[in-house]
């Protein structure tokens, strides 16, 4: 059975529940189409048979640009295929084969393949349980091929293929994509991207998270950053940057992110930074609350799970005081409690630049709450906020002049967040409108609200 999603107006077609017949009478179809471009085949169960099917329509196809079989068993016979497939085709230029079962076998046939080929210019090849050895070989091939963006991400490649890959970046002129996410390159396969990094040109978006990165290889990229003049986007998230495990085991070491943040001070491209889950604690984050002070590219910060407290969230709070750069801040997780957030809330009073930050539930919209990008209603209700994004939220809203409904029933803001929030509309004489319900109030929260709106005729305030 073939059942078609549909084809749209640009030529794509998404298939599901495609069983083998179905594959090969697409296959056969794809020999004369002359009109598609984009075929999604994901998890179809198509497998080695199938594989070798399209492969075959590859060769002589002239119009398809883009194909996705990810997620369909594929082996290395069915990889091999895709491969000789590819050394003829001249106008693939995406090919995603996510989750199959090719190996380092599978990897090694269409490295060889992408040598002759100068056309696909994405390759997505994850969780294909590629080691070391597949590692080396799409390295050798991307010393002469036209690939701009490889995923590598969640397969078994350890030191040396990192160092492999390292290597070709040396010598590539049009990598400018690379996702290396959940592997295990380890401190030793940092260190030797890192190099690579001081003198490649082209790399824009590295993506290292989940890596057992520790202290080591996060020195060894904060010097390359230092020098690295193309990256704009790295993703060191879910490793050990402060020599501590997801639980915290371990040796504490602020060697790694104190290189980084020193790299930020004069690094001039990057753009985008997630540390989401590194444990890089208070010393971490004031290392780099002092980058920020004096960075003037730095846009995204991801500083989720960190367990930077208030003291940490103190030192970030003071340098957004003067930065004018940073525009999306999440410190999600950090413990963070009542001072931390009055720090930031008091630096975002006189920031204007920072829009978007996430606390201690969903992300907050800041110019919408300052009034700078003006709603008359607001709805952040069931958005998971506690008592630090209320007192954000409060702070904001007592100068917000134009905004007259505010809905944050089902969070759970508790009585702190309610005094906040109390004390906010003791100045603020715009809003008509605020739902509190389902916030854990209790008598002294609700109290507080009581008396701040006492008086004003048609206030409407549900509890």
């Amino acid at each position: 059975m073939v059942v078609s999603t549909g084809v749209d107006s640009d030529g794509d077609l998404k298939l599901v529940d495609v069983v083998q017949t179905g594959v090969l009478a697409i296959a056969k179809a794809l020999e004369i189409n002359g009109v598609l471009t984009k075929l999604d085949l994901q998890a179809c169960n198509i497998r080695d048979e199938g594989a070798k099917a399209l492969a075959s329509a590859l060769r002589v196809n002239g119009v398809l640009k883009t194909l996705k079989i990810g997620y369909n068993e594929i082996g290395s016979e069915g990889a091999a295929a895709i491969a000789e497939a590819l050394r003829g085709n001249e106008v693939l230029k995406s090919l995603s084969l996510t989750s199959n079962e090719m190996g380092d076998e599978g990897a090694a046939a269409i490295a060889e393949a992408l040598r002759g080929n100068g056309v696909l210019t994405e390759l997505v090849f994850c969780e294909n349980n590629v080691g070391d050895e597949g590692a080396k070989a799409l390295a050798s091939a991307l010393r002469v091929n036209a690939v701009t963006n490889l995923n590598l991400c969640n397969n078994k490649i350890c030191y040396e293929g990192a160092a492999a890959i390292a290597e070709a970046l040396r010598g590539n002129a049009v990598l400018t994509n690379l996702h290396l996410g959940w592997n295990e390159i380890g401190d030793e396969g940092a260190k030797a991207l890192a190099s690579a990094l001081r003198v490649n040109g082209v790399v824009t978006d590295l993506n290292l998270y989940y890596n057992k990165i520790g202290p080591e290889g996060g020195v060894a990229i904060g010097k390359a950053l230092a020098v690295n003049g193309v990256l704009t986007s790295l993703n060191l998230s879910s490793n050990r940057l402060c020599g501590l495990d997801d639980s915290g085991r371990g040796t504490y070491s602020a060697a790694g992110i104190t290189s980084l943040a020193e790299a930020l001070k004069d690094n001039k491209v990057l753009t985008n930074l997630n540390l989401f889950d590194n444990i890089i604690g208070v010393e971490g984050a004031k290392a780099l609350a002092s980058a920020l002070r004096v960075n003037a590219v730095l846009t995204d910060l991801n500083l989720r799970e960190n367990q930077i407290r208030n003291e940490g969230a103190a030192a970030i709070a003071e340098a957004l005081r003067g930065n004018g750069v940073l525009t999306n801040l999440n410190l999600y997780y950090n413990q963070i409690g009542d001072e931390g957030a009055k720090a930031l809330a008091s630096a975002l009073r006189v920031n204007g630049v920072l829009t978007k930050l996430e606390l201690d539930g969903d992300e907050l919209d800041l110019p919408e709450l300052r009034g700078t990008d003006p709603v008359e209603s607001l709805d952040l209700s069931s958005n998971d906020l506690g008592r630090a994004s209320a007192i954000v939220i409060a702070s904001l809203i007592a100068g917000n002049e134009v905004l007259k409904e505010l809905n944050l029933r089902g969070n759970h803001i508790g009585d702190e967040g309610a005094t906040a929030i109390g004390e906010a509309l003791r100045g603020n004489g715009v809003l008509t409108t605020l739902d509190l319900c389902a916030n854990g109030l209790g008598d002294e929260g609700e109290g507080v609200i009581r008396d701040a709106v006492s008086g004003r005729v048609g206030f409407e305030l549900r509890m």
